[in-house]
């Protein structure tokens, strides 16, 4: 069933985030520097099958931010989340013809089993359920050109919705993170934040209130 929503999240570095925000292309990546073996010899066996010359793949969520995806996807107090709107990346996107880009399907082993030739354009976007947690859209890119490291496709900042500084950063230097990346060429007016999935107020404030009623009862 689709998740589909206004926004799709990369979960990355901060460096990474400055990298993207300079040259306003998000890098897809080689697939074979994935951490999940199966999803990697999958993107291979369609690579061999489509007799192309380089794949590359983005992974994003689906879904609103999780501590789930803060703590696999990121490296604690170095990450970064850029909340993108999702109607014009996907406009832009169907712009370029060797890319494809969707929601994962999560299949049972069984179910994979019962995957047959005609079923060889799903390759890419398929992982096992285990994965399931991750709520990942996909983007993949198909060259005739010899594989590179990265396929990077246009990204102007105006795709931004907001960037999310990790929870776990030190409040001390967020200020002074949000003047550095609003001070790159066209960024002025880039929303930026530090997440409080871990710690906040509006949170805190239920638990106050919940806590005043019983001792006034």
């Amino acid at each position: 069933m689709s998740n589909a929503g206004p926004f799709i999240r990369r979960y990355t570095s901060i460096s990474a985030v400055i990298d993207i925000l300079r040259r306003k292309k998000l890098p897809l990546l080689d697939p074979q520097s994935w951490d999940d073996r199966n999803d990697r010899y999958f993107m291979n066996l369609y690579k061999e099958k489509k007799k192309l010359g380089g794949i590359y793949g983005l992974c994003a969520a689906n879904c609103l931010e999780t501590y789930h995806h803060w703590r696999v996807f990121t490296s604690s107090a170095d990450g970064a989340c850029i909340e993108i709107k999702r109607e014009a990346f996907e406009e832009s996107l169907r712009k370029i013809s060797c890319v494809r880009f969707g929601e994962i399907d999560y299949l049972k082993l069984g179910e994979v089993e019962g995957l047959t030739n005609i079923d060889v354009d799903r390759l890419p976007f398929v992982k096992r359920v285990g994965f399931s947690a991750e709520s990942e859209y996909r983007i993949i890119a198909e060259t005739s050109d010899k594989q590179e490291a990265v396929f990077p496709v246009r990204f102007p900042v105006s795709m931004i919705s907001c960037i999310y500084l990790n929870p776990w950063i030190p409040k001390s230097i967020v200020q002074s993170l949000k003047i550095s990346l609003q001070s790159l060429p066209d960024c002025g007016n880039v929303k930026i934040n530090r997440s409080l999935l871990i710690d906040s107020a509006r949170w805190k404030a239920a638990g106050d209130k919940v806590t005043r009623e019983n001792s006034a009862s």
